[in-house]
């Protein structure tokens, strides 16, 4: 049984759904990409992602509001339909600041906090690879051609991972980005990213990652204000930093110094909702549960 979260009425599709299936292969850079479930009979899903060996970054849209999450347990996930799948469970090691959202200001301001970060049992990185976090600096063309990835709900698993082969990051306002990538129920979670390198040595380079899914609607043009909504790892990354193995993770591109960015920093190269945002980051403190 899968347990619907209540979420703003919104469409998450713009213009044509031209989702796409991908199947996986040994060696893809999708298998990191995989499912994280929180609950047994009644159960939700998010989009988890493995950033190292051992640590999964997803939402905390699995877990529902008005819990403490560290320590949390739930299970991930990924290489579905092929001989690479793998399932183990994990602990909620660190997460960040978030509450219900009740306006489109509060979801700005504090949206940036939504995510969760698991420690799995049985570390799977060796076996799946892992994602690279893109944090900066950036150029105005990067944001103009990217994927998103997950399992949505009313997707075949088996068929292969969902993949919104061309989408944006448009603009940033206070904690979030906004975006024009496919998200539905499910897709809280996804990796907004590129793929560098080729064949064996491709890897996913992750920008952000997608706050929320919502309920699948007719595909409507993309309008001021009704953008989708994600959070750039240059908030993220420097607080799961300390979690992550020395070997592990390293930004694509970087050095090993993890540095901080507003999210509204990035460059404006479409419609937006409105000025930035003024207000702070969210907190960088490690573990915080919800308020």
């Amino acid at each position: 049984m899968f347990a619907a979260s209540a979420t703003p009425a919104h469409s998450s599709i713009f213009d044509q759904d031209d989702r796409e299936y991908v199947s996986l292969v040994e060696g893809s850079p999708y298998s990191p990409v995989g499912v994280v479930t929180h609950g047994v009979l009644l159960y939700t899903f998010t989009t988890g992602f493995l950033v190292d060996d051992c640590h999964v970054l997803t939402s905390p849209a699995a877990f529902g509001y008005g819990q403490a999450l560290l320590g949390k347990r739930a299970k991930f996930q990924a290489g579905f339909g092929t001989p690479q799948f793998a399932s183990t469970k994990g602990t909620v090691v660190a997460a960040g600041p978030y509450g219900r959202d009740r306006t489109m200001k509060e979801r700005y301001e504090r949206g940036g906090g939504r995510w969760v970060l698991l420690r799995l049992d049985q570390c799977l990185g060796a076996r799946l690879g892992h994602v690279a976090l893109k944090t900066g600096p950036f150029s105005p063309y990067e944001f103009r051609d990217l994927k998103s990835a997950g399992y949505p709900a009313r997707r075949s698993r088996k068929n292969g991972i969902t993949i919104d082969p061309s989408c944006r990051i448009i603009s940033g306002m206070g904690t979030i980005w906004n975006d024009d990538c496919a998200t539905l129920k499910g897709d809280a979670g996804d990796p907004i990213f590129r793929i560098s390198g080729s064949g064996t040595k491709s890897q996913i380079e992750v920008y952000a990652m997608q706050a929320y899914g919502f309920t699948p609607g007719v595909p409507v043009p993309l309008t001021a204000g009704l953008e989708n909504q994600a959070i750039p790892m240059s908030l993220i990354a420097p607080q799961i930093e300390p979690y992550l193995s020395a070997n592990g993770q390293r930004r694509a591109g970087e050095s090993n110094k993890l540095g901080s960015q507003r999210a509204d920093a990035v460059p404006h190269i479409g419609p937006g909702v409105g000025a930035p945002s003024n207000r702070p980051l969210l907190d960088t403190s490690l573990g915080e549960t919800n308020r």
